[in-house]
């Protein structure tokens, strides 16, 4: 299986992309990552999951953030995408891609509903540490995007 990153305006709308997650900034510049698996098989990754039939990227990100991270996206902007080569795949070789976005959130009360269990907040220089996959190039990618994104948009 093989990953390559596109920038912006490169954009793959569903069913091409059916992935959408976010890189969630709070107000105070911490990282939101939503926590699931057994004890010992902990991970932590950003929050997201599968585009719906009739969703946008967009639509999937907040219904997404919602469900998983108990948060509310004010504000979002594509990122860029990865696109994931699986030639192994079961049915055939399989080429999908994986939206990525920069988002502002406002945290609500915890109240875990789905399979995200726990939600950590994470300075940005404890992001790749903390990431479950932060090892990954494009993990590093999505970093340096939101941080970008988010100096551009500012405090509050």
């Amino acid at each position: 299986m093989t990953f390559s990153w596109f920038e912006p305006p490169f954009r793959p709308e569903p069913p091409h992309s059916n992935q959408a997650y976010g890189i969630c900034f709070t107000a105070a510049g911490m990282i939101v990552l939503g926590a699931s698996g057994a004890p010992g098989q902990r991970h932590l990754n950003l929050l997201g999951g599968g585009v719906e039939r009739g969703e946008t990227l967009e639509d999937c990100l907040v219904r997404e953030v919602m469900e998983e991270g108990c948060a509310r996206v004010v504000e979002n902007r594509y990122i860029g995408c990865q696109r994931v080569d699986d030639p192994g795949h079961p049915t055939g070789p399989w080429r999908y891609y994986q939206a990525r976005f920069w988002a502002r959130v406002e945290l609500l009360p915890w109240d875990p509903q789905y399979e995200i269990d726990q939600r950590h907040l994470v300075r940005p220089e404890d992001f790749l540490h903390a990431l479950s996959w932060g090892s990954a190039p494009s993990a590093a990618i999505i970093l340096a995007e939101g941080l970008k994104a988010e100096a551009e948009r500012g405090p509050g």
